[in-house]
């Protein structure tokens, strides 16, 4: 029996587009230093502290217990220095950067909101738990936690896009807890926010690892390349689904999929409860960023 077509055809108008929307430039600054072997702290600390809000947020993420450190953080350099490193701030900044302009209705279960507050969770755990894989597989840790970060992108794109159609899924979403995102997106916009992310992340020239992360992040199925990326935002969101984060398909989490990881349930848990520890310095994170 062929499916039935969508409620709202998203998916044609998309390929209608003449652009989508380009890359922030204070991201562009922040991703110029990933290919310098020489950039330094305080180069990242002068384009970082050029957002106050992207500086205000470095620094809040710096002093949250997740990384126990007992001294005070009063800037930006000693954010890097003292705590964070050089990478993941470069990270984290570039995914804040890249997804901060997007403008998105309030409200529902995929609100601004929503977005942010599982994307802040979810790299968080992505980190935690890249930690812990086994060395052949271990991707960095602050690549994992940038994949994190980005990989609902999707949502905001199409809200900025479409914020009519965002708003009737928002609406579906609410009325069909019990089903998966995925099937209701299909039904409704005729394409997964997952897909558009992708779309999204490939016409900006992003890194491959975070355009599979983007793409296949609900995909139990996929081992293809990066699926480090896309299997560590799979257990990560349904980890999180467990206390009312997130978008997971279901609170499971596959044993396929761990056991391709090489980690444990316990393992999973453990991690998921040190980033809880911190889960009210990272809602004020998300509050700040959907502002």
């Amino acid at each position: 029996m062929p499916m039935a077509a969508p409620l709202l055809d998203v998916k044609s108008r998309i390929a209608e587009l003449k652009s989508l929307p380009a890359f922030p430039a204070v991201a562009m600054k922040i991703f110029s230093l990933r290919g310098n072997p020489n950039a330094t702290i305080k180069e990242l600390s002068q384009i970082v502290e050029s957002d106050p809000v992207l500086a205000a947020q470095v620094m809040r993420y710096a002093s949250s217990p997740f990384f126990a450190y007992r001294g005070k953080v009063d800037s930006v350099h000693s954010a890097i220095s003292r705590v964070l490193g050089f990478d993941l701030v470069l990270n984290l900044s570039l995914g804040i950067a890249a997804a901060k302009p997007f403008k998105v209705p309030p409200g529902g279960p995929i609100s601004l909101t929503s977005v942010w507050r599982l994307a802040i969770h979810c790299a968080a755990l992505m980190q935690r738990l890249s930690g812990l894989l086994p060395v052949s597989i271990r991707p960095p840790e602050g690549m994992a936690y940038l994949a994190g970060l980005l990989h609902n992108i999707g949502y905001l794109l199409l809200g900025h896009l479409f914020p009519k159609e965002f708003m009737v899924l928002n609406k579906v979403i609410s009325q069909n807890p019990q089903r998966s995102v995925g099937e209701l997106e299909m039904e409704t916009l005729g394409v997964e926010h997952s897909k558009l992310g992708a779309w999204l992340l490939e016409a900006w020239e992003l890194p491959e690892e975070l355009i599979v992360s983007a793409r296949e992040h609900h995909n139990e199925a996929y081992y293809g390349s990066h699926s480090v990326y896309a299997s560590l935002a799979l257990i990560s969101a349904r980890a999180l689904k467990v206390h009312g984060v997130g978008d997971g398909e279901s609170a499971d989490l596959p044993l396929h999929i761990l056991n391709s990881l090489e980690l444990s349930e316990y393992q999973v848990t453990m991690a998921l409860s040190r980033v809880l520890e911190g889960t009210d310095n990272l809602d004020s994170m998300a509050l700040m960023l959907a502002a």
